[in-house]
Formats: C-alpha cells, sequence, structure tokens
C-alpha cells in the first residue's frame, strides 16, 4: 500500500490539530488557547505531582506553566511536536520553583536563628521544629511583608541576599549606621512577635 496515498490515522489528525493551537493563539483565535489547556491540564498537573509539587502549590504552578506557554507561543513552530516543547517549559519552571522554595527555606531558617539570638530571653527548645510547620512559615512570611518598607528591604537585602551593610547603604543611599538600625528593629520586631506567638499557642 502506497503510505503516500494513505488516509491519516486517527492520532496523526489529533497531532496536526494540536500542532496549530499555538499559532492559531497568536493570530488571534480566543479557542485555541483554551483547547490546549483542556488538553493538557491533566497532564501537566499529573508531571507536577510525579516531581513531588504539594497540592496547595499545584494549582499556582499549573497558572505559572501556563502563562509562559502564552510568553513564548510566537516562538513555537508547527513542525514540532507539541508535547515535548511543552515538557521543557515545564520542567524549566519547575526548576525555577524549586530554587525559590531552596532559598525562601534557608532565608526563613536563617531568619528564626537570628530572631532568636536577637532576643535571648526566648526558652523554646522545639523552636526549630516549628521551622517546619507550615502555619510558622506562612506567619512569618506574612510578618515580614507587613514590616515598614525601609526594615523590610534591609531584612530581605541582608538576610537572603547577603549583602554586607556596606553595600545595603549603597544601593539604598542611606547612611550604614541607618542600614544597622533598620535591620536590627526588623530583628528585634519578629523576635517579640514571634514571643507574642508562641505564648498565646502555649
Amino acid at each position: 500500500m502506497n503510505r503516500s496515498n494513505a488516509k491519516p490515522t486517527e492520532s496523526e489528525v489529533v497531532d496536526l490539530e494540536e500542532r496549530n493551537w499555538l499559532p492559531r493563539h497568536v493570530g488571534g483565535d480566543t479557542e485555541a488557547f483554551e483547547q490546549l489547556m483542556t488538553a493538557y491540564r491533566g497532564f501537566v498537573l499529573t508531571l507536577l505531582w510525579r516531581y513531588g509539587v504539594d497540592h496547595e502549590s499545584r494549582d499556582d504552578l499549573f497558572q505559572e506553566i501556563f502563562f509562559k506557554i502564552h510568553q513564548a507561543a510566537a516562538s513555537y513552530r508547527p513542525n514540532q511536536a507539541l508535547r515535548p516543547w511543552l515538557v521543557t517549559i515545564t520542567l524549566n519552571t519547575l526548576r525555577n520553583h524549586r530554587r525559590n522554595q531552596y532559598r525562601r527555606s534557608r532565608f526563613l531558617s536563617r531568619l528564626f536563628n537570628i530572631t532568636k539570638h536577637d532576643n535571648p530571653s526566648r526558652q523554646n527548645p522545639g523552636a526549630d521544629q516549628m521551622l517546619e510547620q507550615k502555619s510558622t512559615v506562612l506567619w512569618l512570611e506574612g510578618r515580614i511583608k507587613n514590616l515598614p518598607e525601609r526594615q523590610r528591604e534591609v531584612l530581605v537585602l541582608s538576610t537572603m541576599k547577603g549583602l554586607s551593610m556596606k553595600d545595603i547603604a549603597r544601593v539604598m543611599a542611606v547612611p550604614e549606621n541607618t542600614v544597622k538600625t533598620h535591620l536590627r528593629r526588623a530583628r528585634l520586631a519578629l523576635a517579640e512577635d514571634l514571643d507574642r506567638r508562641e505564648s498565646v499557642e502555649n
């Protein structure tokens, strides 16, 4: 049988259709991207699950992945298989997510130790374990966001980015002593809030 005269199989027709979703989306077809998301939602969520992404983060990461697919849509060429192209974006987004989680974990661990050190009256031998609890992490993140802007900036630049007081002073265009004051106040505020939180829980 001459393959050139053969009728396309169902899988070939589907593959050809899905390769046109992104070009149609770029061309202004409002339904094309929705078709792509519907077709690949289960596949992407399963991939995230298999890579160990927790349930609460999965939907947010899914949205981020498809936003990046939207941003990169113009670079896709219909002669490419769509699934490997999508997998590449998914895995790159997942790697970035893991790096951000690792940096956040180091930041919070270091910050927790600093706040404990800044308030030596705290007596809680189980405090290090509390850091692993999601409620404590979420509380600490929320408290950092509520700090005065200058204190928050200095805290993040010092603890997360590892900048020296001199470098932070240069970045923020303020005297070095002012940077030290902001950092000290931020740490003490967090230490005192953490004491109050633990007192209520205990």
